[in-house]
């Protein structure tokens, strides 16, 4: 059996894709893989060396050179913006050969450590793709743009299998040009936004150890069976690192050494780490904790328990801000409080 699988790269991200296809490939050494690579203008040299790694453990690799007229006016967010790349993958109908019916998507910034095959083993009839649940939206705008009601669920589309027949047949490809293009107060999460308001309600939930995301927020809840809550933190089937702290960076992650393993093994030679400064290197820091609590401490803490302490850190909060904070917010405070009250 052929397993079709794609992702997105341009040379900025081509380090990253090396070492995410060598994970895919390790761990997967007994399937036989064809890899759909969507670019535009990679380099000759990084084509050339991606060939190699995917001969290496005998699977098969197309590039494609994405025409990107299609995807003029798409919208972009203002902080870190992304390249029109990242909208690729809205384009697969159209891209890959229509006797493809099935294939897995996979972000460049994630490492696959699980067996796939239980992906491809998924009956996707009537869903248009199969993700992890995402933790957004993360406003009330948010949450509108998407179409989603109070109980709507939002996947995350760094890994997904998508049912290319289910695309084809709703026309799919159309809709997720539209809305990508769509003129909006504020643009949270580029083409997952798209694909969430095309698909909302037409996804199959996958099992969270398919979407475990060092200083991400980690999205928990009561659907989840005992054995969910081991495998997603002790036998995680990807690490997707979506959080702003990258395992390229020149600051210590938790799993960051996935990355530096399979890069390493890809035989990738030109390795760059990005360098970061004070401020955000303390946030990680910060985050590195949350990370620790959530993945060890967060599944078996009651809810109840975990209400009352977030309501006692508040209290701190709101005491110190009293007692420390400079004379002139103490006496904003004390105006407000005063004409609420009286």
């Amino acid at each position: 059996m052929i397993y079709h699988v794609t992702c997105n790269t341009d040379d900025n991200y081509f380090q990253h894709c090396c070492a995410m296809l060598c994970s895919l490939f390790e761990n997967n050494e007994d399937k036989k893989f064809y890899v759909h690579l969507l670019t535009h203008g990679l380099a000759k040299k990084s084509v050339c060396f991606l060939n190699n790694l995917c001969q290496r453990y005998q699977n098969e690799l197309t590039v494609y050179n994405v025409d990107e007229s299609k995807l003029e006016g798409v919208k972009f967010r203002k902080n870190r913006p992304l390249t029109k790349a990242a909208y690729y993958r809205i384009l697969l109908p159209e891209i890959l050969s229509p006797d493809i019916d099935k294939v897995l998507y996979l972000d460049c910034d994630i490492i696959v450590l699980g067996n796939v095959k239980e992906l491809y083993e998924i009956e996707l009839h009537n869903f248009a793709l199969a993700a992890c649940q995402d933790a957004s939206p993360y406003t009330n705008l948010h949450r509108r743009q998407l179409g989603l009601d109070l109980k709507g669920k939002a996947f995350c589309s760094g890994l997904m299998i998508i049912n290319l027949d289910y695309w084809r047949k709703t026309g799919a490809e159309e809709k997720l040009i539209e809305y990508s293009k769509r003129e909006r107060d504020k643009v949270y999460l580029h083409d997952q936004d798209s694909l969430n308001y095309v698909f909302k309600n037409q996804w199959y939930a996958l099992p969270y150890k398919w979407g475990v995301s060092p200083l991400s927020i980690a999205v928990l809840d009561n659907s989840q069976k005992y054995f969910d809550y081991i495998e997603y933190a002790f036998e995680p089937g990807i690490i997707h690192y979506a959080s702003p702290a990258k395992p390229w960076f020149d600051v210590w992650t938790p799993q960051r050494k996935y990355y530096i393993k399979y890069l390493k093994l890809s035989g990738f030679s030109n390795v760059k780490m990005s360098h970061v400064n004070t401020s955000f290197r303390f946030q990680t820091w910060i985050s590195n904790l949350r990370f620790y609590a959530s993945k060890y401490v967060h599944p078996f803490v009651p809810n109840i328990l975990e209400l009352v302490i977030v309501d006692i850190v508040n209290l701190f909060r709101i005491v110190y801000t009293i007692l420390l904070a400079p004379k002139k917010i103490n006496k904003l405070i004390l105006n407000l409080w005063l004409k609420k009250y009286l």
